[in-house]
């Protein structure tokens, strides 16, 4: 008589030292739960069952196999209608200011600003509910939502945007049991195009020491509405400088405040940036336990620069200690390109066939330091987690690289090794 399957099966992936697990219908479980359950790797386990995720041994997986079929068979007795909730009904009500997940999410220490919540909002009222919302949580899978995403006409970013909400949601539906895993949707590639850099004969150009000069670069050009405030020129080409001096994000030159300029150690405190709405508060990507503070020494002439603007910086009442303001509040996105645009011009720098945005100065900075400090303190200045990052931000204008590189001279000229001086070509 032919023995029983066992009730699971543990294997060995031979490409790694991960397992794989397969339950059979021995096991109790219903044949649609073992279906999914088939070749799946132990990373699948639910949150309850995490210390198993990892098992180093056959006999710790088969502990983590036995422990999930208890978990199994306990969620189909608590869960007998799971099956049918639908996208809409359990997402319809999420990423509403003060929803009961969001509360959680903020206890953990992953609070979302008030712009991020509104992206999850719109992303999930605009696109995954009007396709999906009829569906089961169990009915989505990756080919349905990338076919879907594909029609729609938005970059590879926005995709991937959507893309993270739905992986939210299916992160809630698991936890409370709707769903047992969380389908593997592939994120689509970057397209986002990387920004031009300024030579040396470009700064030179657009960032002169003497205030006058720096007042004629940055003044609004003849043909625009004439301004009678030449200081509104002088905080333009100042707040510009101690950008690209130090590397530094539109959301955090826009918010700087006198409090992180640190005079005696020639430096910045980089801990607050400008939102989408005009706000100040956290950096890009912080959390209650990583504010993502950095501090970044600025070079002296920058330095002295910023100190002639915080000389003549007018009063802010609605954002006293602000350096640099607008109609008495944070400068605009909007705007800060447009003026961006105007030195450029006055500059006779060419931005129409390049891509120059104020996002190049951060480029520039990254390019430009990247021969000359180590790839911990550039990190460490310019706010990247990886290096990674910084390869995406290196884009050098190569003649400039080559003259950065001659200090290693002495290192290529042993190539050949040692030559007798008489053997060696004349290059004259």
């Amino acid at each position: 008589m032919a023995k029983s399957p066992k009730p699971f099966i543990v294997t060995k992936r031979t490409d790694s030292k991960t397992f794989r697990l397969t339950i059979n219908f021995t096991s109790g479980l219903p044949g649609r739960v073992c279906a999914e359950w088939r070749r799946r790797s132990f990373l699948d386990l639910p949150d309850e069952l995490s210390p198993y995720r990892t098992p180093k041994t056959k006999s710790a997986a088969e502990a983590g196999a036995v422990a999930l079929i208890a978990y199994l068979k306990n969620h189909q007795q608590k869960k007998p209608s799971s099956l049918s909730v639908t996208i809409k009904d359990f997402a319809g009500d999420m990423f509403i200011e003060g929803a009961p997940h969001l509360a959680r999410w903020a206890a953990k220490g992953k609070v979302l600003k008030r712009q991020t919540i509104s992206q999850h909002r719109r992303h999930l009222t605009g696109y995954l509910l009007p396709k999906f919302g009829h569906l089961r949580l169990t009915e989505i899978t990756p080919t349905l939502v990338e076919d879907f995403l594909l029609e729609l006409k938005l970059s590879n970013s926005s995709r991937n945007t959507i893309l993270y909400t739905l992986q939210l949601v299916m992160r809630e539906a698991r936890r409370v049991g709707v769903i047992e895993f969380i389908p593997e949707f592939e994120p689509f590639k970057r397209n986002g195009k990387r920004q031009n850099t300024l030579s040396s004969k470009e700064l030179t150009a657009l960032f002169p020491y003497d205030e006058q000069e720096l007042v004629r670069v940055w003044t609004r050009p003849p043909d625009k509405r004439k301004e009678r405030d030449e200081s509104l020129a002088l905080m333009f080409g100042t707040l510009f400088c101690v950008t690209v001096s130090a590397g530094l994000r539109s959301g955090e030159i826009r918010a700087l405040h006198r409090e992180q300029i640190n005079i005696p150690n020639s430096g910045l405190v980089i801990d607050r940036a400008v939102d989408d709405r005009g706000t100040i508060g956290p950096l890009k990507k912080a959390t209650t336990e990583d504010s993502r503070a950095r501090a970044v020494i600025i070079p002296e002439i920058t330095l002295k620069m910023l100190i002639r603007w915080l000389d003549q910086t007018p009063e802010c009442p609605a954002y006293p200690g602000l350096v640099f303001s607008y109609h008495g509040k944070p400068i605009a996105n909007y705007y800060i390109l447009d003026r961006f645009r105007y030195g450029l011009q006055n500059a006779g720098i060419d931005y129409e066939s390049r891509r120059l945005t104020v996002h190049c100065l951060r480029y520039t900075y990254n390019t430009r330091m990247r021969t000359l400090l180590s790839e911990q303190v550039l990190r460490e200045f310019i706010g990247h987690r990886s290096v990674a990052m910084t390869d995406h931000y290196d884009n050098p204008i190569l003649t400039e690289r080559l003259t950065a590189y001659q200090n290693m001279r002495p290192s290529v000229e042993q190539f050949w090794g040692e030559q007798e001086e008489d053997k060696k070509p004349n290059l004259i």
